[in-house]
């Protein structure tokens, strides 16, 4: 993300930057400009045919560049979250079932990740290089030039600009995608590592009611963060995005109210019925509290989870057998 000019340039910041000029003068030519272009040739088009054709690029790039100012404005939500998880003692992994639980789930992490990257890294080659071959050339998406690109020495210009522009905007789209994920695959490790430490409580540990406070004060973190994510993650890749961007995020983000679920029966398999009665009476609260849902929402108004994918799907589909 530093790469491609989302990040913010300062290591922690605690409001939006709008001043990297940097990040403008890279996507403004290409990325804003290439939205624009497209917007003016699906406007300027009386081929209802050729009209669909265009906004089919064109409602993704859209969707793309919403990403992009929302990632801009809400960064330094993701930094501070990810501040706190490399720097909080209550972080830290303490039990060889947290470190084992940690790195499993990042090695599938990353092999789904590799496997969707090269997946959509791997359809670049495709679109630049198979216009070359028709005749008369034409380009990888039709866009609005102030030229007749369709001019042999004109033609290159729009094609070169095009193909700069492609790479640009897929791995910005991927990268901005997977770093939503990671939060929200990071953070439903955290609730799952807070459930195993409750589930060890024993009546006869030292400082029992110290280390009950601390998972307390853990899950209250926990909880914000969880409402601080989709404030960052960018939500309109629900509505134009293809299958794989809308399943990844509800599997992550299922993942999350899965994990936030089983705490109460974590904390129920610890050794509370030995406990003295002012610690079985905090157990008891915090059990209560513990059934207050811990959900990810998007925009405020969906749940993200697998109801929301099937959902998604289920519309799409009407909405595709009604045309």
């Amino acid at each position: 993300l530093k790469w491609w000019r989302l990040w913010p340039r300062k290591e922690s910041i605690s409001t939006p930057d709008w001043t990297n000029w940097q990040a403008y003068a890279l996507h403004v030519p290409f990325t804003f400009l290439f939205v624009l272009l497209l917007w003016l040739e699906a406007i300027r088009s009386r081929d209802i045919q050729h009209t669909a054709d265009v906004l089919l690029i064109c409602l993704t790039t859209t969707a793309l560049g919403g990403k992009m100012i929302n990632i801009w404005k809400y960064a330094h939500v993701a930094q501070g979250i990810l501040f706190e998880w490399s720097t909080w003692d209550l972080f830290e992994l303490r039990s060889k079932q947290e470190v084992v639980m940690w790195r499993f789930e990042h090695r599938r992490f990353n092999r789904v990740i590799m496997f969707y990257c090269l997946c959509s890294v791997g359809v670049i080659p495709l679109i630049v290089i198979q216009p070359l071959f028709d005749i008369p050339n034409r380009l990888p998406f039709w866009m609005w030039t102030p030229f007749d690109w369709q001019q042999p020495v004109l033609f290159w210009y729009a094609f070169i600009y095009q193909v700069t522009t492609i790479p640009i905007i897929c791995i910005c789209n991927v990268t901005m995608d997977v770093v939503n994920w990671y939060l929200m695959l990071h953070l439903s490790l955290c609730l799952r590592m807070l459930g195993q430490r409750l589930s060890k409580f024993q009546h006869d540990d030292k400082d029992l009611r110290e280390k009950f406070l601390e998972l307390v004060h853990l899950h209250q973190r926990l909880k914000q963060q969880a409402q601080d994510l989709p404030g960052f993650a960018a939500m309109m890749q629900y509505l134009v995005a293809m299958i794989m961007q809308v399943m990844l995020p509800t599997i992550y983000g299922n993942a999350v109210i899965d994990s936030a679920n089983m705490l109460t029966d974590s904390l129920y398999n610890s050794d509370w019925p030995d406990m003295n009665s002012r610690m079985r009476r905090l157990v008891l609260m915090f059990m209560v509290y513990l059934n207050r849902p811990v959900t990810l929402k998007a925009g405020g108004f969906f749940h993200i989870g697998l109801p929301l994918f099937t959902k998604t799907m289920n519309q799409a589909y009407s909405l595709l057998a009604l045309l």
